[in-house]
C-alpha cells in the first residue's frame, strides 16, 4: 500500500513540477509564433489543459501526503509537512490565477495585453516555482 502511494506521490510531483516547467518555458515561446490570433490560441489550450491535469494532480498530491504522512506519525507531529502542505497550496493557487490570466489574455489584441500580462504572470511563475522548491528541499531535509 505504501508503494503504491508513494509511486502516486511520485507521480504527481512529477506531473506538476513538469506542467509548472512547461509551462515557464511555453508561454514565452508561444509570443513568438507567426499570428497574435496563433498565439492567443496556443496559449489558452495550454492554460485549460493545464487546469485539469494540475487540479487532479494537484489534489491526488495532497491526499497522498496525508496518508504517507502517517509514517511519521502524522501530520501533527511534523512541522515540515504542514509548511510544505501550505506552500503546495499557494503554488497551486498561483498557477490557477496565472491560468485565468492565460485564459483572458484570448480576449485582447495580444500586442497591447502582452507586457502587462507577463510582467504579472513571471512573478506568479517566479513565486509558485520558489515555493516547490523549498517544498523540494524540506522533503529531502525534513530539518524542523
Amino acid at each position: 500500500m505504501r508503494t503504491g502511494l508513494l509511486f502516486v506521490h511520485i507521480l504527481c510531483a512529477a506531473v506538476l513540477v513538469g506542467g509548472l516547467i512547461l509551462r515557464i518555458v511555453f508561454v514565452p515561446l508561444s509570443r513568438k509564433l507567426k499570428s497574435d490570433s496563433e498565439a492567443r490560441v496556443a496559449i489558452y489550450l495550454q492554460a485549460r489543459a493545464s487546469h485539469f491535469v494540475n487540479i487532479v494532480a494537484a489534489l491526488l498530491l495532497l491526499l497522498t501526503s496525508y496518508f504517507l504522512a502517517q509514517n511519521f506519525g502524522g501530520i501533527a507531529s511534523q512541522s515540515w509537512l504542514w509548511v510544505s502542505l501550505l506552500l503546495t497550496v499557494f503554488s497551486s493557487a498561483l498557477v490557477a490565477v496565472a491560468g485565468n490570466q492565460e485564459e483572458r489574455l484570448s480576449e485582447k489584441p495580444l500586442s497591447e495585453a502582452w507586457p502587462r500580462f507577463f510582467k504579472i504572470w513571471s512573478a506568479e511563475m517566479v513565486l509558485s516555482t520558489i515555493s516547490v522548491l523549498i517544498v523540494l528541499y524540506l522533503m529531502v531535509v525534513k530539518s524542523f
